[in-house]
Parts: structure tokens; C-alpha cells; sequence
């Protein structure tokens, strides 16, 4: 214990006498346990324990899909055909479906619009939560009339009733019906998506003929010993026979049973969550190797102090004990740094992450991520501080006592080891940052892609018709039609759209639809395209162009020729070379005329592989919107409408919500805040990787040029002049540099495999530019590095550098 103690002591005087060693290396390494700590919080959070509730591998999810297509284009299921599948299991022991609606709330001082989940009764009990206070629903309360009570969502309960525990037998309007308030939920409970207000029970008596509607997620918990698999076999026998019964419906689709930690997150951000784990243990790697090569350095100049010790009777095993002792205190206080660096970008990544998101896979530094970080870090230490370590307690005595210890003449192993680790850094840096390059590229190009539109100068807010006052169509589109007046008679204002989904989007509808005279298909073969109901103000509001034919006028309304227009690349997919116009589709239950054409807009938030944005616009005066999106455009600041908006919405319907009050780009970028925050991640790791690499490429060129001190004098005696000194420096540099570029191929390609691999949901046009720029600027950084001592060197007259 006394020697540990002494050990201890003796390190960290030997790291305040060489403070910029020790800082470099503490720095060094704390950038990459930092990084290493932060992206652990992320996959502890997103692959481990990915869902909060209660006993998770019990949880099971109900997902329909079209035969062949991937698991990521799977929906939901409807209500009968999910009855099917609970009455042919064995092994479930509850289920539950639910749905989520956009409901107006009225008869409070301010209108407002809910995201409320409506669900079978068993909700709670299959998730393994109860509410945090009040009740839970009864298996009665689902049926039609009796179901009129709510359970709030705990954030909510706070925000609008400033968290009253009175709000209990509070009857509230919810479409005109009133709701008695039985029960708020734990503030730690979370619904996917996270960003709900209540939850109302039904049965869904509406939909049990309903087949072909498959918008409802089921779960469903497994019996003691019952698998996944087991279950889908039991489905699939089900499947198979509803397939035969009801083939307008099911032909052609499958049923998965997936587990709930396997639905979310999905795979796409799973293996993305994998991507970053691997950068950051890329960059781990670059920071040990750097930190290994600074301590070697220093135990080269300590070789006489090492052999003065040997010689007075201290064994090889207490010399490495020393050593490892400071490579290890060095690791420790990269961990506090680290640790500090990391709770930063922690909390940076649980301000990106988006509304959608259950708090519970909200990155946080957890004590288990801490505790791995101290191994990983400890591990480290041990790591790069072992190689120098040995080599030092390995030093010829004789030659560390006598001036070969301060000459050119160390030895070839320790010199072939600094190298090893000068290749290795080029080569994982190299890795990094083409593989990091890869995933910026790709994400700025699927971010920055031309929309087709004007997303400037927009204000957007949503409107969902009262259900008591507005019964009808007709009602609707005079509602809509007279909130398009006020609008427009705002000072300021230059155009108003509506549309059934602001365009990029978390989503968006899509359609079946045929081309009259065409050969029929089977419903499940039947071609899909994005669907966007607008009205005659739209493309004018949004800056779309007209390509042929005409827009829609205030002459298509119901009674009228039903028409469309479709967007260029549904006319290349549909008819090649030939013009679209007055060419007949059927499209939501009626057949239509194409009377024109207009650009190919991004609807989608990013391009997603194998959709080329074809697109089916309709007439909201023909297929009224109970809930629609608007659109004001000004060429002033948009944001400071909002009041107005407000007040003009208010006077032609008092208590109509208006909802989701935002500028469009601000709705933009919300929807990609989660691709730019890795793009934006992964440029910060590929900063440090090309630092770290600069600084071990530098710290190695130093000392050898150091080393080789002696040998520069003798040259520059004879008359070597000094661009012959610097070309030789700068070629030994240069070519430990060159075998790293080579050894880094492998590695880049394994990295783009890596990275594409996670991008493969989305269409992104990824080049060479970025990764080749990047490997440029490492290729210029490395020589610099190089370049920069052996300029120093040359500076060196010959009497100094003889007198070394």
C-alpha cells in the first residue's frame, strides 16, 4: 500500500514537471472517453431499454405489410382482423389496439387541439402501467355512449390545469362530447409517439367490418414461456386463411410479430446508433494511439533517469508498475474531463432529439455509462501505457547511462513502435472521416435538397372543423372558405394555401389509385402515390409552377366535374411521353380528369429510396378537409402574424382551436433535427480525429527530429544545405503518413459499406466529395505536421546541434 502510495505521489509530480505532455494527453483522451461516454448513453437508451414500460420482452407488436416489402414500410393493423388474431393464439396473455386523433377541446378560456390516444380499455394493463393518481379505464368503458371519460397525459395536466389534483370529475369538451377527467398518468410515462395530451377508451364497435383500414398499432403480452415465434406461427395460420376468406383485403400482405424492442427505435436508427458507436471507438483508438506516443516519447527522455533506478537495485516489474501508475492517473483525469464533456453533449442531444420521441430513449449519463466509461478509460490507461512501459524497462543500461541516451541512436524497436502508432492514427483517422464524410454528405444532401417550393415567408397553423357545428362537407368548406376571406384581408398578406399535410413532414398521406381503362388489379396491387388535397390558392402561395394544362379554379366544387392534378413524375411512371392531361384516374372512391400538371415538390422530409415524389393533387372544394393545414404567406416576418391570425381565425369561429402555430421552416427543421444533429456529431468527431492525428504525426516528427540532432549537425558540417535536411525529415514523415493512407483503404471501404448500409431508407446521391475532401485535408495536416519540425531543424546551426 505505502509503495502504491509513493507511486502515486511520484506520477503526479512527473506530470507537473512536463505539464504540456501531460495536458495534451489528459486532453487527448478526454475528447475520446467523451465521446465514447456520450454515444453509450445513446444506445443504452435506444437499443437496451428502448421503451418504458414493464417487462419488455413480454411486449409484442402486431405489424401488416405488403409481401416483399421491408419491415420499415410496415403500418398497423384493423380491428377485425387483429380480433382474428387474438382468437387463433394461444399464447397471449392481454392485447390492446389504439389509435391516435387530433381532437378539438373547447368550452375553456382558450380553445385548444388535442392529440388524444384512443384506445381498447386493457391500454394500461398490457403496458404495465397504472395512472400516477385517479383510476383506470373499465373493460364497460369502451362501448359507444359509456366511454366518455379521459385520462390525462402528466405534462399536460400540468401545463393547462398548473398540475390541480381537483381536475379529478372535471367535465371537459372534447368535438362537442363531454369527458369526465378520472385520472392522470405517472410523469414518467411515455406513449409512442411521446407527444399525446390524453387517452380515451373505445372498442372500436365502428370498425369491426372494417378490414381494409389498417391504421391501428396493436400490443399485445406474451404468457410465461411463450416466444415471439411461437406466436407468429399461430398468425400466420390465421393470415393464411383470411387471405382465403377476405382476398380483396389481404391477398398479397403478410403479418410480422415483432418484439417491442425491436419496433422501436427501428432498424434504421439502430444501425445509425451503431454507426456512431463505431466512430467514436475509431476515435478512442486515434486518442490512445496519440497519448501512447507522448508517453513514449517522454520515457525515451527518462532512459537515463529508468537506468539510474535499475542500477540502484529497482526490478523490471516496479519500473512498468511506475509507469502504468502515471498512464493511469493521466487516464483518470481524462475520465473527469471526459465525464464533463459528455454530460455537455448529452444534454445537447436530448435538446435535438425530437418532440415524437418517448422521454425514456432520451440520452443520460446513467451510473452504468458512467461505470463502463471509468473501465473503458482505466482499460485505457493500462492500454497505452503498457507498450511504452516495457519497452522503457527493457533499455540497454549500459547504453541509457552513457550519451547514446541523448543521441540518434534509440532503439529500433521503440522507434518502429512510435511508428506503428503514427500508421495506425492515419489509418483509423483516414476511416473516420470517410466514413464520417459519407453520412454528412448524405444527410446534407437528403437536408438541403431542392423542395420545389418557396419555404420562406410562411406562416402554418392547422384547423380541425368543430364536429358538433360543421356535420357536413358542405359546412366544412364554407367554414374553411370563410377563415381563406379573413385571412386574406389581413394587412400584409399575400396569399393563403390549405392543404391536407404541410409538405416535408414526419409524414405523409399516400393513396391506391388506377388509370382508367387499364386492366384492374387486385386492391393490394394496385399502385400509391402521395396524396394532397389543396385549394385553388395553393401553388401560387407555395411558389409552384404550372407546367401544362391549368390549376384548379373556384369553379371545381362538389356537383362539378371531379378533377386533379398530378405532379411530373407521376405523369413519366404513368404515361412516359405522352401528355397526362385529360387522362382518367380513379382516386379516393372516384374517378377523376388530370386537367394538369405541376413540378415534382419534396412532400416527403427526406427523398426515401425507391419513391421518386409522385404525387395526386385533389380540389379541397371536391374532398373537404375536416382537418386541414394552412398556409399565410408575407413578405414580412411571418412569426409576427401569429396574433392576427389568432384573432382573425376567432372571429369567424370563437371557439375553434388553432393548433401547431409555427412558421414552415421552422416545422422544416424540426423534422430534421435529428439527421442534422448526427451530421452535425459526426463533423465534430471528425474534427478531433483529424486533430488527434495532427498532433501525434507532430509529437513523433518532434522528437525525432530531436533524436536525429546530432546526425543534422554532421550533415549541414559537410554542407548539406537546409532543403536537403528538411526534404530528408520530411520523407521518413511523409512516408509513415503514405503507409497510413494505404492502410486506411480497407478500413474506409468497411465504413462507406457501413454507413450506406444505415442510409438505406432514404435516397441520397452520395459522392466521393466530401470523404475525398476530407481525406485531402488529413493528407495536408499530416504533412504539415511533418513539414514543421523538419523546418525547425534545419534552423539548427551546426555548433548547436554538435554540442547536443
Amino acid at each position: 500500500m505505502i509503495t502504491t502510495l509513493q507511486d502515486i505521489k511520484y506520477g503526479l509530480r512527473m506530470m507537473a514537471r512536463t505539464p504540456v505532455v501531460s495536458l495534451v494527453a489528459v486532453m487527448s483522451l478526454s475528447l475520446g472517453i467523451a465521446g465514447v461516454a456520450s454515444v453509450l448513453s445513446l444506445a443504452n437508451s435506444f437499443l437496451y431499454e428502448p421503451l418504458p414500460y414493464e417487462n419488455q420482452d413480454e411486449l409484442v407488436l402486431f405489424r401488416s405489410l405488403r409481401t416483399g416489402q421491408g419491415i420499415e414500410m410496415a403500418g398497423g393493423v384493423s380491428v377485425p382482423n387483429f380480433r382474428d388474431y387474438e382468437e387463433g393464439s394461444q399464447r397471449l396473455e392481454s392485447s390492446m389496439l389504439y389509435m391516435i386523433e387530433e381532437v378539438n377541446l373547447t368550452g375553456l378560456d382558450v380553445p385548444e387541439q388535442l392529440s388524444v390516444v384512443i384506445a381498447t380499455p386493457g391500454l394500461f394493463e398490457v403496458l404495465g402501467v397504472q395512472p400516477g393518481f385517479g383510476r383506470n379505464f373499465r373493460s364497460e368503458e369502451g362501448a359507444e355512449g359509456s366511454g366518455n371519460v379521459l385520462i390525462l397525459e402528466y405534462d399536460y395536466w400540468q401545463r393547462r390545469f398548473l398540475g390541480d389534483r381537483d381536475v379529478l370529475g372535471r367535465v371537459v369538451t372534447l368535438d362537442g362530447t363531454p369527458h369526465t377527467v378520472i385520472g392522470v398518468m405517472p410523469e414518467d410515462f411515455d406513449i409512442i409517439p411521446a407527444n399525446v395530451h390524453a387517452f380515451r377508451p373505445s372498442d372500436f364497435a365502428d370498425q369491426v367490418e372494417n378490414r381494409a383500414t389498417r391504421g391501428f398499432l396493436a400490443f399485445a403480452r406474451l404468457k410465461d414461456g411463450a416466444s415471439v415465434e411461437q406466436v407468429q406461427a399461430e398468425v400466420d395460420a390465421v393470415h393464411a386463411r383470411l387471405v382465403t376468406e377476405f382476398p380483396e383485403t389481404n391477398r398479397g400482405t403478410e403479418v410480422v410479430v415483432q418484439s417491442a424492442r425491436e419496433f422501436f427505435p427501428g432498424p434504421t436508427d439502430r444501425q445509425l446508433v451503431k454507426i456512431l458507436m463505431a466512430v467514436t471507438l475509431f476515435g478512442l483508438l486515434i486518442a490512445c494511439a496519440n497519448v501512447a506516443n507522448l508517453l513514449l516519447g517522454r520515457a525515451e527522455e527518462r532512459q537515463k533517469e529508468i537506468a539510474v533506478r535499475t542500477a540502484m537495485g529497482a526490478g523490471r516489474a516496479r519500473i512498468i508498475r511506475q509507469l502504468l501508475t502515471e498512464s493511469v492517473l493521466m487516464a483518470g483525469s481524462a475520465a473527469a474531463v471526459g465525464a464533463l464533456l459528455a454530460r455537455w453533449v448529452v444534454q445537447w442531444m436530448r435538446g435535438a432529439m425530437p418532440a415524437q420521441m418517448p422521454e425514456a430513449v432520451f440520452p443520460s449519463l446513467e451510473p452504468e455509462v458512467l461505470g463502463v466509461t471509468l473501465f473503458v478509460s482505466l482499460l485505457a490507461g493500462v492500454a497505452f501505457g503498457l507498450a511504452p512501459a516495457l519497452h522503457s524497462a527493457r533499455g540497454d543500461l549500459r547504453e541509457s547511462l552513457g550519451n547514446g541516451a541523448r543521441g540518434g541512436t534509440a532503439g529500433r524497436r521503440r522507434k518502429r513502435l512510435r511508428n506503428s502508432f503514427v500508421v495506425g492514427e492515419v489509418a483509423v483517422a483516414l476511416a473516420l472521416l470517410t466514413g464520417s464524410g459519407f453520412l454528412i454528405q448524405a444527410f446534407q444532401q437528403l437536408a438541403n435538397a431542392d423542395p420545389g417550393f418557396e419555404a420562406t415567408g410562411l406562416l402554418t397553423f392547422q384547423l380541425s372543423a368543430l364536429d358538433d357545428r360543421y356535420e357536413d362537407d358542405e359546412s366544412v368548406a364554407a367554414f374553411q372558405g370563410e377563415v381563406l376571406r379573413v385571412l386574406a384581408e389581413i394587412p400584409r398578406v399575400d396569399g393563403v394555401a390549405v392543404m391536407s399535410s404541410l409538405p416535408r413532414a414526419m409524414s405523409g398521406s399516400r393513396t391506391r389509385y388506377t388509370v382508367d381503362g387499364r386492366e384492374a388489379l387486385d386492391p393490394i396491387d394496385q399502385p400509391t402515390a402521395g396524396l394532397q388535397v389543396v385549394n385553388a390558392g395553393y401553388f401560387e402561395t407555395m411558389s409552384i409552377p404550372l407546367r401544362s394544362g391549368r390549376l384548379f379554379t373556384e369553379a371545381d366544387q362538389f356537383g362539378s366535374e371531379p378533377v386533379a392534378l398530378v405532379s411530373e413524375s407521376f405523369g413519366t411512371r404513368e404515361f412516359g411521353g405522352e401528355d397526362p392531361i385529360d387522362r382518367q384516374i380513379t382516386v379516393a372512391g372516384s374517378s377523376r380528369r388530370i386537367v394538369g400538371v405541376v413540378p415534382t415538390i419534396l412532400q416527403e422530409r427526406m427523398r426515401i429510396a425507391g419513391r421518386a415524389g409522385e404525387q395526386i393533387y385533389l380540389p379541397a372544394s371536391q374532398a373537404a378537409l375536416r382537418s386541414a393545414m394552412f398556409a399565410v404567406r408575407t413578405t414580412d416576418d411571418p412569426s409576427a402574424l401569429a396574433d392576427e391570425v389568432r384573432q382573425a381565425v376567432w372571429s369567424v369561429e370563437s371557439d375553434q382551436p388553432v393548433a401547431n402555430l409555427q412558421t414552415l421552416q421552422a416545422a422544416i427543421d424540426e423534422s430534421l433535427a435529428g439527421p442534422q444533429s448526427l451530421a452535425l456529431f459526426l463533423s465534430l468527431m471528425g474534427g478531433m480525429a483529424l486533430a488527434l492525428a495532427a498532433m501525434g504525426i507532430y509529437g513523433v516528427m518532434s522528437h525525432s527530429v530531436m533524436q536525429q540532432q546530432r546526425d543534422i549537425g554532421v550533415r549541414m558540417a559537410l554542407g548539406a544545405g537546409r532543403g536537403t535536411v528538411v526534404g530528408l525529415i520530411a520523407r521518413s514523415g511523409l512516408s509513415l503518413v503514405g503507409v497510413g493512407v494505404v492502410a486506411g483503404l480497407p478500413l474506409s471501404f468497411l465504413m462507406y459499406r457501413g454507413t450506406m448500409t444505415g442510409m438505406g431508407l432514404f435516397e441520397a446521391e452520395v459522392g466521393f466529395r466530401y470523404p475525398l475532401a476530407l481525406a485531402g485535408a488529413l493528407i495536408a495536416v499530416a504533412v504539415l505536421a511533418t513539414v514543421l519540425p523538419a523546418q525547425r531543424a534545419s534552423g539548427v546551426t551546426p555548433v548547436m546541434a554538435l554540442k547536443e
